[in-house]
């Protein structure tokens, strides 16, 4: 019996949640795969997806984070569905696993495996969910593209010359400047001491959250694993604190080398530059995306990514736009810098943003590193790429072949 694979979306507090939900579904279906989508803020699509666990026509689920794997029904209580079926699932992450709007790590599950953006976090499972650990597997976002009916360098007109898509994060979770908040909520002086040692790390090295804490430890000469354990839980205001410092400081850089840049996205207009940029506030994920088929540059941040990558990556290139990012060590092996792609750190930014000015000044360059960056990603950071990724690793873990 032909079993479908049910993925999990919904639409809850983020634009891309949909959309990246029914890219991953489409990418089975392009492989061939029978694909049942739960809309999970639908009660008859959540019911036809029930029985078709119930009937045992279900290979394996998989959603965003934790998305399908609970579910909290009126009279009865909270249902752990992986408890009830003894089938595998997988959890597409979002974000790192020590962002807090990270979930399904914690889920019960005994054949789960868990995504993840960047090779940094599996230490990081290690230590803190050493049982979904085993089964973790690195998978980046995948990008999506505007429009699948014309050809990306089809006569689209491209209005924005650098643009910035993303939000200023931290800022909008009620914090009003970039203050280190462990000096602002009670945490112990000698924690603070090591939080501060590897945010100045952070700020100055294209790195992550857990590497920048070992390190921290290690001057210390505190080597044991426990030390690190102990430090978990502070990952957390590491993050908000350095993903809000970089997204910033990035567009500063822009700003400070005179160079025009178009952001969407919300909280920019608090930025003490302001004045110097051009805001169009927040867009839809839809939107976001023919924003990247009009630009001719996409500038970002990693999002602490520093040894993964952002779907923003792949997303540009598959819209035709040339990518300036921070640098990540899977970028750099992944794709050729100076052909595919431009990285910048935060040692020598201001010198290597200013490749920007050459690539607005000189169109075959951009061109040519368009079309070189768009055929890499073409045949290797779509959703059905990802969706291979994940049929294999059902079928190494658990012998099931779809």
């Amino acid at each position: 019996m032909d079993k479908v694979i049910v993925v999990f979306g919904r639409s809850g507090n983020h634009t891309s949640l949909r959309p990246i939900s029914l890219g991953l579904a489409d990418g089975f279906r392009k492989l061939g795969k029978k694909v049942a989508f739960c809309d999970c803020d639908d009660f008859d699509s959540i019911n036809a997806c029930f029985e078709l666990f119930a009937a045992g026509k279900v290979a394996f689920g998989i959603g965003l984070d934790g998305c399908g794997m609970t579910w909290d029904i009126e009279g009865v209580g909270e249902i752990n569905l992986y408890e009830k079926y003894d089938v595998p699932h997988v959890s597409v992450m979002l974000d790192l696993p020590y962002n807090k709007c990270a979930t399904g790590m914690e889920k019960p599950c005994a054949r789960h495996i868990v995504t993840l953006l960047d090779y940094s976090a599996l230490d990081y499972m290690k230590y803190a969910y050493p049982d979904k650990a085993a089964d973790a597997i690195f998978l980046p976002l995948a990008g999506m593209e505007y429009s699948a009916d014309r050809s990306v360098f089809d006569a689209e007109e491209k209005p924005y010359d650098v643009v910035v898509s993303a939000g200023t994060w931290g800022m909008n979770w009620g914090e009003e400047n970039l203050a280190r908040q462990w000096h602002e909520n009670g945490t112990g002086r000698y924690i603070a001491n090591i939080l501060d040692d590897a945010a100045d790390y952070l700020e100055c090295n294209a790195d992550n959250v857990l590497p920048a804490l070992k390190l921290a430890l290690a001057a210390r000469g505190m080597l044991g694993e426990d030390y690190l354990r102990k430090m978990l839980p502070y990952c957390w205001d590491l993050l908000l604190y350095i993903k809000s410092y970089r997204r910033i400081k990035a567009v500063e850089l822009l700003v400070r080398n005179d160079l025009p840049v178009d952001v969407f996205g919300r909280g920019w207009e608090r930025v003490a530059f302001a004045d110097k940029l051009r805001l169009h506030g927040p867009v839809s994920y839809e939107e976001s995306l023919h924003v990247a088929a009009q630009a001719k540059i996409i500038f970002q941040d990693q999002a602490e990514f520093n040894h993964g990558a952002h779907d923003r990556v792949f997303t540009g290139m598959l819209n035709g736009a040339v990518v300036v990012s921070e640098f990540s060590r899977y970028l750099a092996d992944e794709f050729e810098e100076g052909r595919d792609l431009f990285l910048f750190d935060w040692q020598d930014g201001e010198k290597q943003v200013q490749v920007i000015k050459e690539l607005l000044a000189d169109e075959s360059k951009r061109l040519a590193t368009a079309v070189s960056a768009y055929g890499k990603a073409d045949r290797r950071h779509r959703w059905q790429h990802r969706a291979e990724r994940i049929l294999e690793a059902v079928n190494v873990l658990y012998d099931i072949e779809v």
